[in-house]
């Protein structure tokens, strides 16, 4: 894993009134956006940062996010943000930091209008799990290279921006999915069940998928 200075990256806010002026900044772990849209954030810092950044992604304002390798990229989460609250317990300190993570409305939706959004899609067995879960597919483990590797030749797996993981969303709905399956499967292209029953699937920690994106 990366030392904390190459892996995290920076949220700034800034807004000025007649009266006032704010500039402040918080560290980010996670981050999932395409283009300005965010879709994902994972910050932490103060008391007193944390407040004014979440009050502002639940105003609809906009940052400007410094990704590790020193890049920029104007975001903002657009109407229906959920921030949701924790705090983080560091060693040898009396006091801990707040810790958010915010998700847009298109993420909550996870899954729907035809988009699933994966936060690892270098980890193909989870990013098979994730898709065939949040869709509700009939599927086997072993479909899952198959069926990835036809959705990126047809651009329907585009890699998004990220911080702390690799994301991509997916376009395509169920019944388009299932077609795909069905299609492979008649074809011999992918292998069918040797016999009738349940079909075991690999489980995963959700700490083993945060590991998978801080070392990616």
């Amino acid at each position: 894993m990366q030392n904390a200075h190459l892996r995290l990256g920076r949220l700034e806010y800034q807004r000025s009134s007649v009266k006032t002026q704010t500039h402040i900044f918080v560290h980010v772990s996670q981050y999932v956006g395409e283009d300005e849209q965010a879709h994902l954030l994972s910050y932490f810092g103060n008391d007193a940062e944390v407040a004014a950044v979440t009050a502002a992604i639940q105003e609809n304002h906009r940052f400007d996010l410094i990704f590790p390798d020193g890049k920029k990229q104007r975001i903002g989460f657009g109407s229906d943000a959920t921030c949701y609250k924790g705090n983080l317990n560091l060693p040898k300190q009396k006091k801990s930091l707040r810790h958010i993570v915010a998700v847009s409305s298109w993420l909550h939706a996870n899954g729907g209008a035809g988009r699933t959004f994966l936060l690892n899609e270098d980890a193909e067995d989870l990013a098979w799990a994730t898709l065939v879960s949040l869709q509700g597919l009939p599927a086997d483990p072993r479909w899952g290279t198959n069926i990835l590797k036809t959705l990126r030749q047809e651009n329907k797996l585009v890699s998004l921006a990220g911080i702390g993981c690799t994301p991509a969303v997916v376009h395509a709905t169920r019944q388009e999915l299932l077609e795909r399956i069905g299609q492979a499967c008649s074809t011999q292209v992918l292998p069918f069940p040797e016999k009738n029953g349940p079909i075991l699937w690999p489980s995963f920690e959700v700490k083993d998928v945060l590991a998978q994106g801080m070392s990616s």
